[in-house]
């Protein structure tokens, strides 16, 4: 790093140095001399840090090729002992602080949080004066017009028109005024060009850097989020099938005295019912927020089982089981009364609630009248419609749209904001719609093309498109580069209790 330091300082003060000395007279030679105190700026504060930046991943990958020499499942300890880590004082301090986050994730049984939401290009960026530098390049093109400028003015000042002497005296102070111009704008060009050049190159080495540190560590220390996250929702899943295989109470000895050949899912069933009993069933509220600055414009409340020895048990267990059997609509309808029943609570305690996303399913479409239900549970709760927003199934377009245009249509003139999830990005086959917004299902999305241009068919069609599962740091930015303005997320909020979101709430 030493040598690519002195290296390409070397070059540029050399550079600046026959430009000074190669200077027409004093005025340009003072434009160019500030001209590279200004470069010499550029060099201290932006290429610099990067060439740190570039070593210190260097040594970092070097670290985690010894760990991989540890015979151990568990590499936390070890590594927290390499100190420092990266032998670079700005990505020491943001190591540390990712360290001792990733060490209270795993002491409460989190998913520990990837290192690149610590340390990225956004962080890196901040930390050497990126915006700042960027203007480096322009602005020694503008000294070179302003000696150009100056040149002009100094080589039209010296006209004089008189004698043949002061003639010809005249046209050689011109000349010379237009020397000092050209030289200053020409001089401005070459060192706005190099120094764009060198920095853009180091920039990019120094992502490409990061880039491969990252890698190693994930395939090193620790997994993805993502994959993190999957891996502990199938365990999550075989506990819970495993545990409910071996449940003991009376309901499941009933159903054994029918055959015992009942499957997982009249098993999880009965469970299911008794944690409705015990209180189990619960519901927890994800922030939605402003990509631009990610604040909280509203929350979407979702059903939770807190199991009295599972814990919270993963939807994907028992959700399509009470679809199917049509019990999400008694579960739906007890959330949405619960949820209303907060909203009250927080107005009564002085609170102005931000809006709350209940989302129906094709099952309560079907079943019940929607509108009615919700009109005379805010009625009864002394709400107004903007406390609440409908969010409805896309598959209930798909399936019975007339119920659902219907639903939609009546829900709008009651005053409520309409929202439909479960959107694919499928414009093509999109039937009419006229809610507020529609919620793109990231999940279903191959690549960042994908995303970019379902965004730019939303601009062209009109249509008020949001994010649904940004689960990472990449992702958001995609969808940010893309023009989304909301979304929603585990990597921007996970899904928080009515305690945590309410503390949440006191800070926005």
């Amino acid at each position: 790093m030493k040598k690519s330091v002195v290296f390409i300082g070397g070059i540029l003060l050399i550079l600046c140095a026959m430009l000074v000395v190669a200077s027409p007279d004093k005025l340009s030679m003072v434009v160019v001399g500030l001209m590279s105190v200004l470069l010499a700026f550029g060099f201290i504060f932006g290429i610099n840090p990067n060439l740190q930046y570039i070593s210190a991943f260097k040594h970092g990958v070097n670290h985690l090729d010894e760990l991989k020499k540890i015979n151990s499942s568990n590499l936390w300890i070890p590594l927290s002992k390499i100190n420092p880590f990266f032998d670079q004082k700005t990505l020491d301090k943001l190591f540390s602080d990712y360290l001792e986050m990733a060490m209270v994730q795993r002491e409460q049984g989190l998913i520990v949080s990837d290192i690149e939401k610590v340390i990225n290009d956004s962080s890196l960026s901040v930390r050497s004066w990126r915006g700042v530098v960027l203007q480096v390049s322009g602005t020694l093109t503008a000294m070179g017009l302003l000696g150009t400028f100056l040149g002009l003015i100094t080589g039209v000042g010296g006209i004089a028109f008189g004698t043949l002497h002061e003639t010809v005296t005249g046209i050689e102070n011109l000349l010379q005024g237009l020397t000092v111009a050209f030289y200053t704008s020409i001089v401005g060009v070459i060192l706005s060009i190099v120094f764009n050049a060198i920095y853009r190159i180091v920039w990019n080495m120094m992502l490409r850097s990061l880039q491969m540190f990252v890698e190693q560590f994930h395939m090193v220390v620790q997994p993805e989020a993502d994959e993190m996250m999957r891996a502990k929702q199938y365990q999550n899943s075989e506990k819970t099938i495993g545990y409910l295989s071996r449940i003991q109470d009376m309901g499941t000895i009933l159903l054994n005295k029918s055959g015992s050949s009942q499957s997982d899912e009249q098993r999880i069933m009965i469970e299911l019912l008794a944690g409705v009993k015990r209180g189990e069933i619960t519901f927890s509220l994800e922030p939605v927020c402003q990509l631009s600055d990610r604040s909280v414009i509203k929350a979407e409340a979702y059903i939770i089982w807190n199991h009295e020895l599972l814990g919270t048990v993963n939807p994907d267990t028992y959700m399509p089981i009470i679809r199917a059997n049509g019990y999400i609509n008694k579960l739906d309808t007890t959330m949405w009364e619960s949820v209303c029943e907060m909203l009250r609570s927080w107005y009564d305690k002085g609170f102005n609630p931000l809006p709350i996303v209940l989302k129906i399913s094709k099952t309560d479409i079907l079943s019940m009248d929607i509108a009615a239900y919700i009109s005379e549970l805010i009625s009864r709760h002394q709400l107004a419609p903007r406390d609440l927003e409908l969010s409805l199934d896309m598959d209930a377009y798909t399936i019975c749209y007339d119920e659902a245009a219907w639903l939609e249509n009546d829900l709008l003139q009651k005053g409520f904001r309409v929202s439909v999830y479960g959107f694919k990005g499928d414009f093509m086959n999109l039937p009419q719609i006229h809610a507020d917004e529609i919620k793109l299902d990231l999940s279903t999305l191959d690549s960042e093309k994908d995303i970019g241009e379902i965004f730019d068919q939303a601009v062209s069609r009109h249509t008020e498109l949001s994010a649904d599962g940004i689960h990472s740091a990449k992702l958001l930015a995609d969808v940010k580069r893309s023009g989304c303005g909301q979304g929603q997320g585990p990597h921007l909020y996970p899904q928080l209790s009515r305690k945590e979101y309410e503390t949440l709430m006191k800070y926005c």
